[in-house]
């Protein structure tokens, strides 16, 4: 029973993959949620994000030193996983998985 619960949050990461990877959607967005799930989909990946205290989203690519702003704030990250979280058909728990990835982004 213990097993299946550590294992749970990479099943459900992988079936949020799968799923998105499919879904068309803007470079800059493919990325942010390639880093949320952590993959690779786009040149620069993002390795890193942040909130800033106006609740901006900043985004590092690998090799970079500092921290860039994204045109999206948090409310708007949210909006916009609920919109391709329908297209792509994530279930309630691939959802809420997501979900409480964008909620442990640190505030900077």
């Amino acid at each position: 029973m213990i097993q299946n619960r550590v294992r749970m949050p990479e099943y459900l990461r992988r079936g949020c993959a799968r799923k998105l990877q499919t879904v068309e959607t803007s470079n800059i967005f493919r990325a942010i949620l390639a880093s949320l799930l952590e993959e690779d989909w786009t040149t620069p990946n993002v390795v890193e994000l942040l909130f800033s205290r106006e609740h901006r989203l900043l985004g590092r690519s690998a090799g970079a030193v500092s921290f860039k702003a994204f045109h999206c704030a948090q409310r708007g990250l949210i909006r916009n996983i609920h919109g391709i979280a329908a297209v792509a058909e994530l279930d309630g728990d691939e959802l809420g998985y997501l979900l409480g990835r964008v909620a442990k982004i640190k505030v900077a």
